[in-house]
């Protein structure tokens, strides 16, 4: 399985909003890094190929993730890490670490998602993937 990686700034309306929500992210199995420069956030996730539209999701509805607006660069042809490993829970659980609830979100359906690999409505078992 491939994987690219996705760079994404986002704008929030605040710089407490942006520490807010860099915080909410900060257990996603996919987050590399994360930080926050004044209502910016700057974050960097490793995901199969097939979720490149869960990486550009912010940018096209960046109010429906929180934030104000948001740019995303993709980066397919990853050197290094050579591979990635989902940072997961010892204990996975309905609800992913940013909130969502797999179960019931409307993108499942809408972009055939597998659900987030820290949840026990994850589909796909595979945990190390080739980038």
């Amino acid at each position: 399985m491939t994987s690219i990686c996705g760079i994404i700034i986002g704008e929030t309306s605040s710089i407490e909003e942006a520490k807010r929500l860099a915080g909410i992210m900060r257990n996603c199995p996919n987050l590399v890094t994360s930080g926050t420069t004044s209502n910016k956030i700057y974050s960097v996730y490793i995901v199969p190929e097939e979720k490149e539209w869960w990486l550009r999701y912010p940018e096209a509805n960046p109010k429906a993730t929180g934030l104000e607006k948001a740019s995303v660069y993709i980066v397919k042809n990853v050197l290094y890490p050579e591979e990635f490993a989902f940072r997961l829970p010892k204990n996975k659980t309905g609800t992913a670490p940013c909130g969502a609830n797999c179960q019931t979100c409307p993108l499942r359906e809408e972009y055939d998602c597998s659900g987030c690999p820290a949840t026990v409505h994850y589909q796909d078992k595979k945990r190390r993937v080739e980038l």
